[in-house]
């Protein structure tokens, strides 16, 4: 708006100092002006197009306008007064161009049919050299940054190609150049269409161009996240501020609309990563890292994966709601220590120990690891028998497990089970021993 205001301010200024120093003649005549056109000449430097066009446009507004409305576009008369019409127009812009940072050198009238302005300038040495854009939306978590970090980056580039080297005396003109510029940026950007936009400007040689993103009213927004983290070779405990840092970063994400988080999910599914593979938990365990994100109505799931490539290691404590068997098995403490010959071949010492018969069954066993499972067979010392033991994820919540003596004797202790986890560590289970007896139990991963 104050740009427009300028422009009509130089444009009355001109057509009054005109219409005093050379009013027209008002002869009938055959010669008239038909075109204005204007040549801008720049030195001591460049301005971007967006710039340089809107200088153009302005001068060219205010030549058509004294030329063609005020002198009538009369050529024999702007002929005959060429020198005071020039006069007058350098003496009027002139001021105006110099508080945008503009000299003006030389002003040049070639009248005719299409009579034409050449105008050069030379550039004040303060000009833009460069942006720094940062959008401010969310959380502003490390994760959200990577995600706008493009788009920062290709808002300066067009600011780059279209502002920079622009003279920054007048920085009312410079903000308003930069924030039409940030807007149409944006609203390219179908992830952010369901933001509200404020820029903000801080003319400079590095001129900072911050963005604020608030979620528009009536926009649909993520409302909650649901995290679940599994391993088949670390404690759950050692994992806990591997499921914390994830938190942290999906919390951040409450209240941002769904459209930015469709468009942005395979950008966060990488970013996320970099931050989980990166803990010092996932580094000493030397883990890798599998995530996966979906987004479900106003929720996002996250599944993640993490296991070692070097070692085997988890406990696990059950205790049944009810007795189990005439035997005191309903509750055990089962531990697995070992090393990973690769990422999907394991050797193993396997260890259930029954606290209510206070015995403990030692095993050794071979296991392979698959997608969301292992499964594992071996000799068990304490029973002299071969042992089959394994474990699949049916879903995220659900799994599916067996624990197996060969011998008919140890149908007691052979069992298969369904658990239904609760959390990253609690999980309820139904199980039933060869024997078929059925009982309900909690267990506790650590």
């Amino acid at each position: 708006m104050r740009g427009m205001a300028v422009r009509l301010n130089l444009v009355l200024w001109v057509a009054g100092a005109l219409l005093v120093c050379c009013p027209p003649a008002h002869a009938q005549g055959p010669a008239r002006v038909e075109e204005v056109a204007v040549r801008l000449e720049l030195s001591g430097g460049f301005v971007g197009a967006q710039t340089l066009s809107q200088v153009e446009e302005a001068l060219l507004e205010t030549a058509q306008l004294a030329l063609l409305d005020q002198l009538g576009g009369e050529l024999d008369y702007i002929r005959r007064n060429q020198d005071v019409v020039v006069e007058t127009l350098g003496a009027v812009i002139a001021p105006v161009l110099d508080e945008r940072g503009f000299e003006l050198e030389e002003l040049q009238l070639d009248p005719g049919r299409i009579t034409r302005l050449v105008v050069r300038l030379r550039l004040a040495e303060q000009r833009v050299q460069d942006f720094a854009v940062r959008f401010y939306l969310l959380g502003g978590t490390t994760v959200v940054r990577t995600l706008t970090a493009e788009n920062e980056e290709a808002v300066a580039a067009e600011l780059y190609a279209t502002v920079a080297r622009t003279p920054y005396r007048d920085e009312s003109w410079l903000s308003g150049l930069v924030s039409s510029t940030v807007e149409r940026q944006l609203a390219r950007m179908t992830a952010y269409a369901g933001f509200d936009r404020q820029v903000l400007v801080q003319p400079g040689p590095t001129t900072d161009v911050a963005v604020t993103l608030t979620p528009s009213a009536g926009v649909e927004v993520l409302t909650d996240y649901h995290l679940r983290l599994r391993s088949r070779t670390i404690p759950q405990l050692a994992l806990r501020p591997v499921r914390e840092l994830a938190a942290y970063h999906l919390h951040a994400l409450i209240g941002a609309p769904l459209g930015f988080v469709e468009a942005k999910l395979p950008g966060l599914r990488l970013a996320l990563y970099q931050e989980l593979v990166n803990t010092p938990a996932v580094a000493s365990h030397c883990a890798d890292v599998r995530l996966q994100l979906e987004l479900g109505g106003c929720a996002l799931s996250a599944l993640l994966h993490v296991d070692s490539r070097r070692y085997l290691l988890t406990a696990e404590a059950r205790l049944a709601l009810w007795d189990y068997i005439a035997g005191d098995y309903e509750g055990r403490l089962r531990l697995r220590a070992g090393l990973l010959a690769d990422p999907s071949w394991a050797v193993f010492g396997h260890a259930s120990y029954y606290p209510g018969e206070e015995v403990v069954y030692p095993a050794l066993l071979v296991g392979h690891l698959i997608d969301y499972g292992l499964l594992a067979a071996g000799y068990d010392f304490e029973a002299e028998e071969w042992r089959l033991t394994g474990e699949i994820d049916l879903v995220p919540r659900v799994q599916l497990a067996a624990d197996v003596l060969l011998d008919d004797e140890f149908d007691p202790l052979s069992e298969l089970a369904i658990s239904y986890r609760l959390r990253d560590v609690y999980e309820l289970k139904l199980v039933s021993n060869l024997d078929g007896e059925v009982t309900a139990a909690i267990a506790a991963s650590f």
